[in-house]
């Protein structure tokens, strides 16, 4: 009797855990698609301006500039997704995009539309993948990462 207590108990906080696991992912989802519902409608170049200005409002054009070039350096990549929406959306990539950070701005800054015109024109360094990599980078030095073979 008692054993068949345990299994149903067992089999209960399963079942529970389940349940809350299909709960999260849910609501996560239903979050995502109300995110692309709003960015989908709008231009690659402003999703692409709002997420530097998330990323890097309070850098100098050097910084947004950097913060473009990992976009759109990732997007031209074979081991990321080729569009812009997508390299952004991905998950534990741009926090920005993840924190609601890039939902607050309503509009990017001359500054910032500016810099991602640039780089769109002409990259200022064409194999930065990640800006920061492993412990916070104080500097805002590029980082790369380099193919083993």
């Amino acid at each position: 009797m008692r054993g068949k207590i345990n299994k149903i108990i067992i089999i209960l906080i399963v079942l529970i855990c389940f349940f809350n696991s299909s709960i999260d992912i849910y609501a996560s989802e239903k979050r995502k698609t109300k995110i692309e519902v709003k960015y989908e409608q709008m231009e690659t170049i402003d999703i692409l301006a709002i997420c530097v200005e998330a990323e890097a409002g309070n850098q100098d054009q050097y910084g947004k500039r950097l913060v473009a070039d990992v976009i759109l350096n990732r997007v031209d990549s074979d081991r990321f997704p080729d569009d812009v929406f997508s390299v952004i959306s991905q998950k534990y990539h741009f926090t920005t995009y993840w924190d609601g950070s890039m939902d607050k701005i309503s509009e990017p800054s001359e500054e910032t539309l500016e810099a991602v015109k640039m780089e769109l024109e002409d990259r200022t360094d064409d194999k930065i993948l990640f800006f920061t990599a492993g412990d916070y980078n104080p500097y805002c030095i590029p980082a790369y990462e380099l193919n083993a073979g």
